[in-house]
């Protein structure tokens, strides 16, 4: 049997890496400032896959149900951009905003707001830092709170979403206060986006 064909060369997929690292380099300085802590972003993986795939993988190495802002966007490409954590270092992650200080229950109340802040900097600067390199415009929509599985994330709006939608997956490491947190970073885009965000590199490269 003849391997799977991937859905982008290589030559794509580190180029998209290296403008969602730019992204990442604002969104951390913005959040530093935001907790008066040292924050620290990086992106170490970066694949498409379709979204059945990312929802296997997500799962995978997750193993509970996640939280995090679902934010749709249009422009040069358009989709659905998602930030998501795993539950529990979701909370880490937001007490490490608020205050160690803050009790359970408060924490839980305060949660959908403050993830909604720390979404609409991580999203806005992964769309800006593409929007600028490439020269184009790309508008982002309200951020909303999510919670669930992936699945039901990623369905959340359309249930009727061809399974085989293409995502570009990010996974994300993201350190503040001495904790480590995981997350991931999701674009959720149909096939016509893909070929618009490749023609976009293509242009930015120089390449045909």
């Amino acid at each position: 049997m003849s391997a799977k064909k991937p859905i982008l060369d290589e030559f794509f997929i580190d180029a998209v890496a290296e403008v969602i690292n730019v992204g990442m380099g604002s969104a951390a300085a913005s959040l530093s400032e935001m907790v008066n802590e040292e924050v620290k972003l990086s992106v170490p993986g970066v694949e498409f896959v379709t979204r059945s795939d990312a929802e296997d993988i997500i799962g995978n190495r997750t193993k509970s149900n996640l939280s995090g802002v679902k934010q749709h966007f249009d422009g040069a490409f358009s989709g659905d951009a998602i930030l998501l954590f795993p539950e529990k270092q979701s909370l880490e992650l937001i007490r490490a905003v608020v205050g160690d200080d803050v009790t359970l229950d408060d924490l839980t109340e305060m949660e959908q707001d403050a993830m909604k802040e720390i979404g609409n900097v991580i999203l806005n600067a992964c769309l800006c830092g593409m929007a600028d390199m490439f020269g184009q415009q790309l508008r982002g929509e309200i951020p909303g709170y999510v919670k669930g599985t992936v699945k039901q994330i990623f369905t959340s709006e359309n249930k009727n979403m061809p399974e085989q939608d293409i995502v570009l997956l990010l996974k994300m490491d993201f350190a503040i206060e001495q904790k480590n947190i995981q997350g991931y970073v999701t674009f959720l885009m149909d096939m016509a986006s893909i070929d618009a965000l490749k023609n976009q590199i293509q242009i930015f490269m120089g390449v045909e």
